[in-house]
């Protein structure tokens, strides 16, 4: 796209241009900044340890919890509502001698309703083909046979595999849990069977060290410090959104799209400034997402801002907008303007 100033900036380049070249002959004032030593980047350990460990599971499985509780902090978003997870969800566990990225990922649908949900299946499959450690998730309260009859492999394994048993701690059977166990232990896809309650923490552990042992040799992936690859914006859409599943009912929250138009950092004195636009398919859902007399817009807002003031850690002014995007769930060209194809995209929608 031409930009305004272009003939002036070309301008300015030709005047860089002989500037260089008139210094060419001064080469010996040239001042060279003297060694300060260090290292770039510290050499891993012998025996290190590195690779993706993907979570699956059918939708309110207890993904995003797991994910959440084996970072040590909310990445994923979680609600009592099926399908609140869009993207694959990247969070890493790191350590002098591993590093392990897990891959929080949709819920397993039995049937694709619209293009998005195409595109979460699509993203669960990718995680799998990248995986070298593979969880399977079952919620062991809930139908757990039924959720396995839609999650087995029709190929042979691949990987190490574990079944996660998770919310056992809603059996109150301890007969019952041993029962399943045993039939998850006979299934020829899984390795080990893992009871768990992830809401509590309860057996997690035991989660992160399997994998561990499992993880192939293997160089640090990213900086030892990192606790995922989104940048805050995305964490900030995901705040809001979370709290549109939790307001707002029926078809509301799977009809819209949150995306961070402005996210600008102040000094200690101001406020940092966030622009948010919520997006939904139909004309009549701004009301519904604004509410009478703007009260349902400031609850949004309000709960939103707590969360995000805490995840980013200092204050925040916080303004939601809503726009229409007709039908986005059904339109390829929606789903990659609104990032849906890519989480960490920060060109804005063309609207």
């Amino acid at each position: 796209m031409p930009r305004e100033n272009e003939a002036e900036d070309g301008a300015r380049g030709d005047e860089d241009a002989r500037d260089f070249d008139d210094d060419d002959d001064d080469d010996e004032n040239v001042e060279v900044l003297p060694y300060i030593g260090g290292e770039l980047l510290k050499p891993d350990p012998p025996g290190h340890k590195s690779g993706y460990a993907a979570i699956v599971g059918r939708p309110n499985a207890g993904k995003s919890t797991l994910m959440n509780d084996l970072v040590g902090t909310k990445l994923s978003i979680v609600t009592y509502k099926p399908q609140t997870t869009r993207h694959r969800i990247l969070g890493i566990l790191s350590d002098e001698n591993s590093q392990m990225v897990l891959l929080d990922t949709p819920g397993v649908m039995v049937e694709e309703f619209n293009k998005l949900d195409g595109m979460m299946l699509k993203s669960v499959r990718n995680s799998m083909a990248n995986a070298d450690v593979l969880f399977y998730i079952v919620d062991a309260a809930r139908d757990p046979y039924g959720a396995w009859e839609g999650l087995a492999p029709k190929k042979g394994k691949r990987v190490p595999t574990a079944l996660i048993l998770n919310k056992c701690d809603m059996v109150g059977d301890r007969e019952r849990i041993m029962e399943l166990i045993e039939y998850f232990q006979a299934q020829e896809a899984i390795d080990e069977v893992l009871p768990i309650s992830a809401l509590n923490s309860t057996g997690t552990r035991n989660v992160k060290e399997w994998a561990l042992e499992r993880l192939p040799l293997g160089p640090t992936l990213y900086p030892k410090d990192a606790i995922s690859e989104h940048p805050e914006r995305f964490f900030i859409a995901e705040i809001i959104r979370e709290k549109i599943f939790l307001q707002y009912k029926q078809e509301v929250p799977y009809s819209t799209q949150v995306w961070i138009e402005t996210h600008k950092e102040r000094d200690g004195v101001k406020k940092d400034l966030i622009l948010a636009k919520v997006f939904v398919e139909r004309q009549s859902q701004i009301g519904i997402i604004v509410g009478q007399g703007g009260a349902a817009m400031k609850k949004l807002s309000s709960s939103a801002r707590a969360d995000i003031e805490k995840f980013l850690g200092r204050p925040v002014f916080l303004d939601i907008q809503v726009k229409v995007r007709d039908g986005w769930r059904e339109d390829d060209r929606s789903l990659e303007d609104l990032g849906l194809d890519d989480p960490n995209r920060l060109e804005s929608p063309s609207i």
